[in-house]
């Protein structure tokens, strides 16, 4: 569908592009090799999430996310004034829905650039397709796999930190909290695959004593038994590796069965809906997540301002702040700061500028490379801890 855009209350997008290339004297035409949709017309982007399915929870932060920020770039326009409409999909958290409908998007819709997957699994169904397309895409998924190897990866980026950055702080929490033997237990999917292919590479190199793990489907709404199991060995603390509602599931298994330990989460549990869900066996567990989720509580960070403006901006139109939604907001950002960068809406173009931008966003700060197509930095990953059913940053 073809999203309305409200117009909303600005705040403001700081990005910084350190390439020294200027904008071509015509380029505001987009009829190079690299293909998209003649000049003058409205700037289509197509934004590829999970509104329904096991992943829904994602998909609805999203698109509160780059309406939002759409809205706001709208104000001025993009280039010489163009607007960018943005043309949302619901994927249903299936990686074969979500290729097609990154097909349909880039041969009918002849999108620039596509938002998406919101996903690890739906987002590795579709590269090599927009891979061969030649369509850059900014995925919100946070498997490494998703741009890498970065030369089969060319028009491929993403937004979330990599798995490995999550396990790198996580275990530097370990060390300060004393924390030496650690169950696992994932999601079982690409996206949780990636976490404890991480922990075990990080048990293989000494750096953590993984004491079992194990595995749930996505579908299932009690874990009991496979909780159970790791609660048994007694580790020091239990890493958990998925989304709402299997995240906080987790939780009121873990309390049910007595476990007395730390519960660590990554990133992909920081939305209202975990607490929601876990109750009161919230209270206590840490996570690793960008500070935007905190906005309020931080005094001193690169991107302070954009993401306090952008966290207000978020609250006051939605009501509760999800974390799943910088990572749409800056996705989509990404794009256009590349159109703005190339002076262009050739595809290739967009492409060339994503890989070299260096952009202040909401989760934190983005230095593009030709070898990496995540680029952002591990300083703008925190943890945070419950308290009295709210997130706030850990002591």
């Amino acid at each position: 569908m073809i999203v309305p855009l409200r117009r909303l209350a600005v705040f403001v997008i700081i990005f910084v592009v350190l390439s020294a290339c200027a904008a071509p004297e015509n380029s505001d035409e987009g009829s190079g090799d690299g293909g998209g949709p003649a000049p003058g017309d409205a700037i289509k982007i197509g934004v590829n999430i999970e509104l329904s399915g096991p992943a829904g929870v994602q998909g609805a932060a999203y698109q509160n996310a780059v309406e939002l920020v759409a809205a706001q770039i709208n104000e001025t326009g993009v280039l010489d004034g163009q607007q960018i409409e943005l043309i949302i999909r619901d994927n249903k958290s299936d990686p074969t829905e979500a290729l097609q409908v990154a097909k349909g998007m880039i041969e009918n819709d002849n999108v620039v650039g596509m938002v998406g997957g919101g996903s690890s699994p739906t987002t590795l169904s579709l590269v090599d397709y927009v891979e061969s397309a030649g369509v850059p895409i900014v995925s919100m998924g946070s498997s490494g796999a998703i741009v890498n190897p970065p030369d089969q990866r060319t028009f491929v980026f993403k937004t979330p930190a990599n798995t490995g950055q999550i396990v790198d702080v996580m275990l530097e929490d370990f060390a300060e909290q004393g924390i030496e033997s650690v169950g696992f237990i994932s999601v079982d999917n690409p996206y949780g695959d990636a976490g404890l292919q991480a922990f075990q590479a990080a048990a293989d190199e000494g750096r953590v004593n993984l004491v079992g793990t194990e595995k749930f489907p996505a579908e299932d709404r009690d874990y009991t038994s496979i909780v159970t199991n790791l609660v048994s060995a007694n580790p020091d603390a239990i890493v958990v590796w998925a989304i709402p509602p299997g995240a906080g599931i987790v939780a009121q298994n873990a309390a049910a069965a007595g476990y007395e330990g730390q519960l660590y989460f990554d990133a992909g549990a920081g939305a209202e809906l975990f607490i929601q869900g876990a109750g009161e066996a919230a209270e206590g567990v840490r996570m690793i997540h960008p500070a935007v989720l905190v906005a309020d509580e931080v005094q001193d960070a690169p991107n302070l301002e954009v993401m306090q403006t952008f966290y207000d901006s978020y609250t006051e139109e939605y009501g509760d702040f999800s974390g799943f939604a910088s990572y749409a907001a800056d996705a989509l950002n990404l794009i256009v700061a590349a159109i703005e960068e190339a002076g262009s809406i050739d595809r290739t173009d967009v492409r060339d500028a994503l890989e070299s931008l260096t952009y202040t966003g909401i989760t934190g700060v983005y230095e593009m490379t030709p070898t990496d197509h995540g680029g952002l930095s591990t300083d703008s990953l925190f943890v945070l801890t419950v308290e009295d059913g709210e997130w706030t940053l850990a002591a």
